[in-house]
This record gives C-alpha cells, sequence and structure tokens, in this order.
C-alpha cells in the first residue's frame, strides 16, 4: 500500500533497526545499543509527529506495542543525556556503556538533573 510505501521510506535509516538481543556482540566496532536506540527514539517520535501511532509503527517493525513505546519515552530523557548517548564513538567493546535496560530505567526518574546524577554513577 501506499502508507507501507511511505513508512518504508521513514524508516531508511542509516543503523539496523532490531531487538536488542539480535545485535552481534562480537563484531569489531559496533555502535552503541543505546546509541542506535536513542536514534530510533527520535525517529519514532518524528513518525508520531506525522501522524503514525505506535500500533503502526509496531506492526510495521513486527515487534508489540509496549517495545516501541519503552523506545518512543525515551525523548524524556536529559538533553544532555541524549546527546552524550548520541555521539558515543564506536567501539570494539560492548561493555563499554550502560545497557539499554538501565537507560529505560533512568526515563522514569522525573527531573534532569536526578537523571544525570544517576547516569553519571552508572557509567562504566
Amino acid at each position: 500500500s501506499m502508507e507501507h510505501a511511505v513508512m518504508e521510506q521513514a524508516f531508511k535509516i542509516n543503523f539496523q533497526v532490531g531487538i536488542p538481543n539480535r545485535i552481534e556482540l562480537d563484531k569489531p566496532s559496533i555502535l552503541p545499543s543505546i546509541t542506535r536506540f536513542m536514534a530510533l527514539s527520535l525517529k519514532y517520535n518524528e513518525l508520531l509527529d506525522d501522524g503514525y501511532s505506535i500500533r503502526d509503527m509496531a506492526e510495521f517493525e513486527g515487534v508489540d506495542e509496549s517495545y516501541i513505546l519503552r523506545i518512543v519515552k525515551m525523548v524524556y530523557l536529559s538533553p544532555r543525556i541524549q546527546e552524550t548517548i548520541l555521539l558515543l564513538p564506536r567501539t570494539s567493546k560492548y561493555h563499554t556503556y550502560i545497557s539499554a535496560r538501565e537507560l529505560l530505567k533512568l526515563v522514569e526518574i522525573v527531573g534532569f538533573e536526578k537523571q544525570e546524577r544517576v547516569f553519571g554513577g552508572i557509567r562504566k
């Protein structure tokens, strides 16, 4: 359908879209998964602004709505944290940064300063 084609276009971004456990950890020089999630969050939020629903995106990605919602909510992280994440360098060491799960917990913290304190504390 036309709708599908438009969405296809919207998702053609320069990184792999996928569920975290599909990331091949043995690949040298991978972009940290949290960087990809952050970029994905911005993309999903753009699509929401364009009138797509969480359900549309979930169907398109073949995942459940709660998964999309968790990623969408990453835009509620402090701008400073978002910037730090988006600018992380490619790395051969997968465990250099906090996990996506830890990051999603940060979203629940109200207040940017508090988020930043916690983020500072768990960054390895």
